[in-house]
């Protein structure tokens, strides 16, 4: 079984094959104390400059297990612009949403 933090890569990197328009994805963290908790969903703040301006709306999913994804998820998708308001602290994230951790596009495979 994969932990939250390889759970939230895969899932990532899922999105980025699917969305062009993903410029960055974000793993967000709360509390270890709540993150410890198998209920507590993966949470992600997807930045795509192909969505509409919607503000910060949470999109809440069930785990997946037959995906590789065997945690709820929780997914704020925003446009560049939200993003900037959202690091200059005029957005504000859901509560609990503390810690931004990026995750970058994983490598592409080195061909022999």
């Amino acid at each position: 079984m994969s932990t939250k933090d390889e759970a939230a890569r895969l899932l990532a990197q899922k999105h980025r094959e699917i969305e062009a328009g993903i410029s960055h994805i974000l793993h967000v963290t709360g509390r270890v104390d709540v993150e410890l908790l198998p209920d507590e969903p993966i949470k992600l703040l997807e930045v795509n400059a192909d969505t509409v301006p919607n503000g910060v709306m949470p999109l809440y999913f069930a785990a997946s297990p037959q995906s590789g994804i065997p945690y709820p998820t929780a997914i704020i998708e925003v446009t560049p612009e939200e993003f900037r308001r959202i690091q200059a602290k005029e957005l504000d994230l859901p509560a609990g949403w503390l810690h931004l951790q990026e995750l970058p596009p994983e490598p592409e495979p080195v061909e022999k």
